[in-house]
């Protein structure tokens, strides 16, 4: 019975009756004024068009989907997206005019405080600045030719705007990646967001390359990272700031071994945005993820409607459900693996794809809102 199950959920998740994403990435430049050591761009690594800029051409292919999605990225996958701040600051007014949730990632050398403003005006919901370290001479050896002074001189006139204008957004967010010349700084790192306004901080899984080998602590200094981690932990729960691991398992002994020798039969990685986002680079490829080099269409001879429902997309959810995924998803360092379960399989399909949606609409739609006592019942009901 279990197997009928399992074949009629995988069936509906790779046919033709699944929405549209209810995210998007949007790579806006890949062009980036950095050249960090641990970056893929730096060790010409990267799965886009190096050195390029997204036309409004592309943009204007993506409009049709802002109604039906909730948040949206903002960024240079590998690049830096303040590096265009016309540009940036155009598609993220048209892109809020449609009552998305915007999140950009940065490297925040560049913000400064007109851009800080801008970015408090028009609402941008979430700031993720890399930072990577706590001191500048850290900061230096990582993230050349950057200056330490400026991305803290910027995040202090971001925190002054959102003072001023008495407004809540963007939310900041600090990112660390764990390697072993920066993760003794951890602690004082998470000292360091709380004096920035940050709400989070995450410590981040480092891939590695030829100029990394042998640093990343996830892969070869757990113990240590277990420890700074909770240092870092504690001290942010003393200050209100939350402090995350990504992925959750990063520390766990057996992690390499699952993503080299998993057991198929039982386990499957936990990543759902096959189904719930979609990454546009800047010349219109569509990727599955913003780590993968398989580009499943190009909107510049392409409606997203078709690569969405296309044959290469759902070839992809099948191999990730039935057992077979590819190179790129067994060692993606960004999501753990789970047990199998159709059960969690049917939860998902009927709550996020479908019920997430909804409650959406009923939020934004004046037509829907007596409905919300009836959503806000039924969620009661379903806990």
């Amino acid at each position: 019975m279990a197997g009928i199950g399992e074949k009629i959920i995988r069936r509906a998740l790779t046919g033709r009756f699944i929405p549209l994403p209810r995210h998007l990435t949007v790579e806006i430049t890949s062009f980036c004024n950095l050249h960090c050591k641990m970056c893929p761009k730096t060790n010409h690594a990267v799965n886009t068009v190096e050195n390029n800029v997204m036309s409004r051409e592309v943009f204007e292919k993506l409009k049709p989907l802002f109604p039906h999605i909730e948040s949206l990225e903002l960024n240079g996958l590998w690049g830096e997206a303040f590096m265009h701040p016309e540009l940036y600051l155009y598609m993220l007014r048209e892109i809020k005019a449609h009552k998305v949730d915007v999140y950009t990632i940065s490297n925040g050398t560049l913000l400064d405080g007109f851009l800080a403003r801008q970015l408090v005006e028009l609402d941008l919901n979430r700031l993720v600045v890399s930072l990577d370290a706590a001191t500048p001479e850290t900061y230096a050896k990582i993230r050349p030719p950057g200056h330490f002074e400026d991305v803290v001189q910027g995040l202090e006139q971001l925190k002054e705007w959102k003072t001023r204008l008495n407004w809540p957004h963007p939310q900041l967010e600090l990112a660390f990646v764990g390697m072993r010349s920066n993760i003794d700084e951890f602690p004082d790192f998470v000292r360091l967001a709380h004096r920035l306004g940050a709400f989070q901080v995450f410590l981040q899984a480092m891939g590695e390359y030829e100029s990394v080998k042998g640093e990343s602590v996830a892969g070869h200094f757990k113990e240590l990272g277990r420890r700074r981690f909770e240092e870092g932990r504690k001290i942010g729960q003393e200050l209100g700031v939350i402090v995350n691991l990504l992925p959750g398992d990063q520390f766990e002994e057996d992690r390499a071994d699952r993503n080299f020798t998993p057991d198929f039969r039982c386990l499957r990685k936990e990543c759902l945005d096959l189904w719930n986002k979609a990454v546009i680079a800047t010349n219109g490829d569509v990727l599955p993820c913003c780590s993968s080099a398989m580009s499943l269409g190009n909107l510049s001879r392409q409606s997203f409607h078709e690569v969405w429902y296309g044959k290469a997309y759902s070839e992809l959810r099948r191999r990730l459900l039935g057992g077979d995924p590819p190179e790129m998803c067994r060692v993606c360092t960004g999501m753990p693996w789970v047990e199998k379960s159709v059960k969690r399989d049917v939860q998902f399909y009927i709550s996020d794809l479908f019920y997430a949606r909804f409650k959406r609409r009923v939020r934004l739609s004046p037509l829907l809102r007596p409905l919300k006592p009836l959503v806000r019942a039924i969620r009661q009901r379903a806990r």
